[in-house]
């Protein structure tokens, strides 16, 4: 059996570390990646892969596109793709149906309809993101004439889903694929640096002489890429809450352009009202060192596939506290896991809706007041009592606990059996 693992581009993020992991669970099996785009090719040669830049396979730019454009192209995707295809390949292809390349979804609903074995990792979804469903429209029934929901969740033996958590599963049931061509495939977790080596007090002594900050405060770390979802706006306001105890910092910038010019603005609103958050801290000194020295990792993020960052920093003894995904929390609630300090909703006195769903402009005019005073942060924790325990000291007893069931339950070789087991179905 061979594998080749596809993805529109490996830029540092939470797919490319996915591949990354299961590079490494398959080590006896031949692995090919396919890819538009590598910045880092040996973090997947030094595992054993074999790596293909098929720029094809990035994402599409939205704009209209001709009959005769769309056709060519999916004929030169459809042949590149199958180059690499032999009768024993398993095709595994990561976030085929969220709708940034619907040619690429194409090309391969063809290869599947030919025969090909077809592993769909499905992280995220166009349903969930309007303007990915209308460009996935516009070629595939416009130009096609392609019903969009049978080339996303085609009926075929040979072509199975992988989801991240059980809500999607449940979302794919609802959509008409057949519970037993879906597997719940939760993520493995797992960090470069061990525990057993890293001293917690060194380690943050170090990140805070390199991102120069107050060593008796406590550092609280926002281990993600800032885009949208990820509502940075609150970490900021959160920032200014706490300021008088603890430095927030946010590890990554975006790389796509249309949320490089949102993260720009909130990068200059920092500035300019003296907000003293280190952004691309993840970038200035090393990232498990980060995740290790800070006292507390925090998440503001409103939706996740699946919820890497509740999970991994307690393998470095790094307690997780932030806002509640429910559909996320649950599946890890439920193996035991125990969040001291997660919250629903934010409120803010006389706003009626919750802080994430305001746009940045209302947003940073929150930020804005209580920053100057206009707002007092008293009013704030008054509305929010989960706020004044936020940052309480987590148990030992805890943190062990929490990091047991991670190695029990997402461990990397636990993974890589359950891979090989879906692969087998397919070859079957």
């Amino acid at each position: 059996m061979q594998v080749v693992i596809a993805h529109s581009q490996l830029n540092p993020g939470r797919i490319t570390r996915i591949i990354e992991s299961q590079t490494e669970a398959l080590q006896k099996t031949p692995v090919k990646i396919i890819t538009g785009a590598c910045p880092d090719p040996e973090r997947f040669t030094s595992k054993g892969a074999e790596l293909i830049i098929i720029k094809e396979l990035n994402d599409l730019e939205k704009k209209k596109y001709s009959d005769h454009e769309a056709r060519q192209m999916l004929h030169l995707v459809h042949q590149k793709i199958k180059e690499h295809i032999h009768p024993d390949t398993v095709l595994h292809f990561h976030n085929l149906n969220l709708g940034k390349n619907p040619i690429v979804t194409y090309a391969v609903y063809l290869l599947a309809k030919e025969g090909v074995k077809v592993f769909n990792h499905a992280h995220d979804f166009a349903e969930d993101r309007p303007s990915n469903l209308t460009f996935l429209k516009e070629i595939l029934t416009n130009i096609f004439l392609q019903d969009v929901n049978e080339v996303l969740y085609p009926r075929l033996p040979n072509y199975q889903f992988g989801v991240v958590n059980s809500a999607d599963l449940e979302r794919l049931v609802s959509y008409g694929v057949d519970r037993e061509r879906i597997v719940w495939l939760p993520n493995p977790v797992n960090v470069k640096t061990s525990p057993e080596n890293l001293d917690k007090a060194e380690a943050k002594s170090t990140v805070c002489q390199t991102l120069k900050l107050d060593k008796n405060k406590l550092l609280v770390t926002y281990p993600v890429k800032v885009i949208q979802r990820k509502n940075i706006g609150e970490l900021i306001l959160l920032s200014i809450l706490f300021d008088h105890i603890a430095s927030f910092a946010v590890t990554q910038a975006p790389q796509n352009p249309v949320e490089i010019e949102m993260y720009k603005q909130w990068i200059r609103f920092c500035a300019d009202h003296e907000i003293d958050v280190i952004f691309e801290a993840g970038m200035k000194t090393d990232f498990e060192t980060l995740l290790a020295g800070s006292d507390f990792c925090i998440t503001t993020s409103y939706r996740e596939s699946f919820g890497m960052g509740y999970l991994e920093p307690w393998l470095l003894d790094t307690p997780v506290v932030g806002r509640d995904i429910d559909y996320i929390t649950r599946d890890f609630k439920e193996d035991g896991f125990e969040f001291p300090a997660l919250y629903y909703k934010l409120n803010i006195p006389d706003i009626k809706v919750d802080f994430k769903d305001l746009n940045m402009k209302m947003q940073m005019e929150i930020i804005s007041d209580l920053k100057s005073g206009r707002l007092s942060k008293q009013q704030v924790f008054e509305q929010n009592p989960i706020l004044n325990t936020l940052f309480k000291k987590v148990t030992d007893s805890v943190t062990d606990k929490n990091k047991t069931i991670i190695q029990n339950n997402y461990s990397l070789k636990a993974y890589g059996n359950k891979l090989q087991e879906q692969y087998s179905r397919l070859g079957a």
